[in-house]
């Protein structure tokens, strides 16, 4: 047990380190993109309606289909700018709660109304809410941590899949981490009858990944998208939440594609950052 506890942090430890470094390059030749002329884009962001990038990772369960066109925006977080992973006792010893806030600015040495501060705050207050109905939830504040949460929630004794975004260039070509229109190259994949979590990596002075999954109502499927100009290539997860009924109805997802709150699924990638973990 514990030989194998061991394996498992380093194997987490070098998936983490693998995530800065996200980098790929193939010897394929490039692909040549046909229109698709039939997509219908009315509810789809179009170039320069958001200024924050990252909501471009939106997009309906009707968009998921060999052909169709989606303007996205995968970014690469800058190495050296990247919090510090902390060992489950190095996190134990700094509370981790949205009442310690004011200890935790001054122990970070952090204003409260900076960036930094309100980043910290926000954190906090995602991993402090209560999950709402058919959802499970938490933080993992360390490596052992989250692999215990991810365990417990999973199961202790099934085999897991850890699946990635990845992207990827030919030989000698740079990757540009700017808005691309991508297609779907390849029909995607559904993988059925699995358990799924998601970890987003949050703002927080130290490593801090927010994973959440649905105990139903969830689809998982595997993408393969390529850049209008056939030079870059995604592959990795991407997830239908099929129930938004209990969602708030300000969730930034219904404004970006332009639909009534809670009225159908939303689907989304993956920043390059994100660990998805599935059972076999």
């Amino acid at each position: 047990m514990a030989s194998t506890f061991r394996l498992s942090i380093s194997f987490l430890t070098l998936l983490l380190f693998s995530l800065w470094v996200v980098e790929a390059h193939t010897s394929r030749k490039l692909i040549s993109i046909k229109e698709n002329e039939g997509q219908d884009i009315s509810h789809l962001p179009k170039d320069g309606e958001f200024d924050d990038p990252s909501l471009y990772m939106y997009f309906t369960l009707n968009d998921l289909k060999l052909g169709t066109k989606l303007l996205i925006y995968f970014y690469k977080n800058d190495l050296q700018k990247l919090p510090p992973l902390l060992t489950r006792q190095q996190a134990d010893l700094i509370p981790f709660t949205k009442s310690k806030l004011d200890f935790l600015l001054d122990h970070f040495s952090i204003t409260k109304d900076s960036p930094q501060g309100k980043a910290i705050k926000e954190t906090l207050g995602y991993c402090d809410a209560k999950a709402i109905e058919g959802e499970h939830k938490f933080c993992g504040t360390s490596l052992e941590s989250l692999i215990d949460l991810v365990k417990k929630t999973m199961g202790y004794n099934v085999d897991l899949k850890v699946m990635t975004t990845r992207v990827m260039v030919p030989a000698h070509n740079s990757i540009s981490y700017a808005l691309h229109n991508y297609t779907f190259v390849e029909a995607p994949k559904e993988l059925v009858g699995i358990k799924m979590l998601g970890c987003h990596r949050m703002l927080y002075p130290y490593a801090v990944y927010y994973c959440h999954g649905h105990k139903g109502g969830s689809r998982v499927f595997e993408v393969n998208l390529v850049t209008d100009d056939g030079r870059q290539r995604v592959v990795g997860p991407a997830v239908c939440h099929m129930d938004t009924s209990t969602w708030d109805a300000d969730h930034v997802a219904f404004k970006v594609l332009k639909m009534e709150p809670r009225s159908a699924p939303v689907c989304h990638f993956f920043p390059l950052d994100n660990i998805v973990w599935v059972t076999k």
